[in-house]
């Protein structure tokens, strides 16, 4: 019987460590990510299932908390499960573990594009019968709302999107975006921030060649990024938290 959760067991590998040798905030994402790909094709809404439907997926928005990063070559386990779904979206929730501890959780909401239509496609139509909805989200992790206006922000930084960063929906990669954001800081400045969790919204879409611009501002416990295209239209925010 198709079930609502997936868990696998992996090593952290040198490729997804940052220069602390530590999985890295953007490691973080692929991990949950490629799991949540794994979990879907399990019921037949992967890769292969979405495209014989005409269809993919869409990440709206994702938060996460980082309690410990693991370090290379850490054995550890990412595990992810759904919720009920709504008309348009449904709830993906993930948790990274070391045994029983967990060092990074978090909760996503998904939507699905039709390739012939370019609208949203009713949820009903894929989760498969029977699912057991049995796991709750995380406790203690909420979306905020966040700003899409940041024409009082600072520029840290622009990015060109390039061909490495297009994925298979023919825009810019959910987790590029968090590269690119990373990127805009030195590591040190890294450190100093001392991020314990990141919240990101995803907007609209950008394509290869487009160039986007970073603006940084203050914000409670952290800091709201957000990226704007060449008509300054935010396609993309993101908060930086420092405490959650």
């Amino acid at each position: 019987m198709a079930s609502n959760k997936l868990k696998r067991e992996l090593i952290v590998s040198p490729s997804m460590c940052g220069e602390d040798s530590c999985m890295s905030i953007a490691a973080v994402f692929d991990l949950f990510q490629d799991t949540a790909t794994m979990h879907a094709d399990t019921l037949d809404i992967g890769p292969a299932g979405m495209k014989r439907r005409k269809m993919f997926w869409v990440i709206t928005k994702t938060v996460m908390r980082i309690f410990r990063r693991p370090e290379m070559m850490d054995e550890i386990s990412s595990e992810t499960w759904i919720q009920a779904a709504e008309r348009v979206s449904c709830e993906r929730d993930f948790a990274i573990k070391s045994g029983d501890e967990v060092l990074a959780d978090g909760r996503s909401i998904w939507a699905v594009i039709s390739r012939e239509t370019g609208k949203l496609v009713h949820m009903d139509q894929l989760y498969p019968v029977g699912l057991d909805f049995d796991k709750p989200a995380p406790e203690g992790i909420a979306f905020e709302r966040l700003g899409k206006k940041y024409e009082d922000a600072d520029h840290i930084g622009t990015y060109t999107v390039r061909s490495v960063d297009i994925d298979l929906g023919g825009h810019m990669n959910n987790v590029n975006y968090v590269r690119a954001m990373l990127g805009c800081f030195s590591t040190e400045e890294i450190r100093d921030i001392g991020i314990k969790g990141v919240e990101v919204n995803y907007i609209s879409q950008t394509y290869e060649g487009d160039e986007i611009e970073f603006r940084l501002r203050d914000a409670e416990n952290g800091l709201e990024i957000g990226a704007l295209n060449d008509d300054g239209k935010t396609v993309f925010s993101a908060k930086l938290y420092t405490d959650m």
